[in-house]
């Protein structure tokens, strides 16, 4: 999936910088773009707040480096609050750092032009690149919150599961329809990556050569381990039917619900937990049920999104959205087979059920 990582700016639009944050997990050379906001006050002699976006499009900062060491230099841009040309980095090695230099908040739409000589500033970042501070200076104090999105590599066990991602579909197509793998290898099966869902409501899975299509729904939370990422919510694959797939002479099995790679997912998700894991899910009293699938008439119907998982009380509900329009049915054999002999599921991601076993429960 494309997943949204980190951008360790430092905090404000800061003229002169040395900030640094936690050491990741692991090391090395990342390309990132913000998906956050940078938050900034003002008070005492000046009045000012404002909440920026860092991302969609406002800034693209790259990052490059080795060692896990990061560092950029340019001309970093925000609506209305910008700084100048400056030299600024995070030097990932260390732990934390003291800010010398000039914070220039200048926000020319309000009126505020200001410029904050801080010295002997204590600066950290954590493990996820996020920081908050705050500093005064004739009479003005300043105080800031950037929140940041992590790149892979704090949170394995969400990498390895993203990973997996590739070939859900393709494995849901063999298993939603009872395909023989040694008739139907999962590599002879091709798949679709969409990054919009625009542009997957408008394919179609096919045939010859089989063919499935994926979209991935993101969703940006918190992990047990305090990082914050950006995982799959739920996982749409448009697969053919096991009636069509019959055409070809390949054995097939009536088609599953769609609430088998609900459970599936769990599965798998439950299987890479530790047993410390394990046991912190069965103290919490949370626990999930699968309803049966939500089936649609038309394809526009199932592109609308559900609410796949309620909580009521301790029980998570999960429901599987689902279209299925045989081959074979009799009111549909004047239609093309971008019409029938397909079958569509949109479930709950094993990297969704992850998180929900060790802090989405907890």
């Amino acid at each position: 999936m494309k997943r949204a990582l980190v951008t360790g700016l430092c905090a404000l639009t800061l003229a002169a910088t040395s900030c640094t944050s936690g050491v990741p997990s692991t090391s090395g050379t990342r390309t990132a773009v913000a998906t956050r906001s940078l938050s900034i006050t003002l008070s005492g002699a000046v009045t000012y707040s404002r909440s920026v976006a860092i991302g969609g499009g406002a800034i693209g900062v790259r990052y490059t480096g080795t060692n896990n060491v990061d560092r950029t230099a340019g001309t970093v841009t925000f609506p209305g609050l910008a700084s100048g040309t400056d030299d600024f980095g995070l030097d990932l090695t260390a732990t934390g750092t003291t800010f010398g230099g000039v914070v220039a908040v200048h926000d020319p739409a309000s009126g505020i032009s200001q410029d904050l000589g801080l010295y002997g500033l204590a600066v950290s970042f954590d493990g996820d690149g996020d920081s908050t501070g705050t500093g005064t200076a004739g009479g003005v104090t300043v105080t800031w919150a950037i929140t940041t999105t992590d790149a892979p590599g704090l949170e394995p066990v969400l990498d390895t599961l993203t990973a997996d991602e590739t070939d859900f579909c393709a494995k849901a197509q063999q298993s939603l329809a009872g395909l023989d793998n040694t008739q139907v290898p999962l590599g002879s099966i091709n798949n679709n990556d969409y990054s919009s869902r625009g542009t997957f409501g408008g394919s179609k899975a096919s045939l010859v050569p089989l063919t499935t299509q994926t979209w991935r729904e993101p969703v940006e939370v918190d992990t047990a381990n305090g990082n914050n990422v950006v995982i799959t919510d739920s996982i749409s694959c448009k697969t053919r039917s096991a009636d069509h797939l019959a055409t070809l002479g390949v054995t097939t099995a009536p088609d599953q619900q769609c609430s088998t790679l609900s459970t599936a997912a769990a599965a798998r998700a439950w299987s890479l937990l530790t047993p410390a894991e394990q046991a912190s899910y069965a103290a919490s009293g949370k626990s999930l049920a699968f309803a049966p699938d939500q089936v649609e008439g038309t394809g526009i119907d199932w592109l609308t999104p559900i609410t796949g998982a309620s909580l009521a009380g301790n029980v998570m509900t999960i429901r599987a959205h689902a279209l299925q329009v045989n081959w074979t049915d009799p009111n549909y054999v004047i239609f093309p087979d971008t019409i029938r002999g397909v079958h569509y599921c949109t479930t709950k991601s094993p990297a969704w059920f992850y998180w929900w076993y060790t802090k989405g429960a907890i």
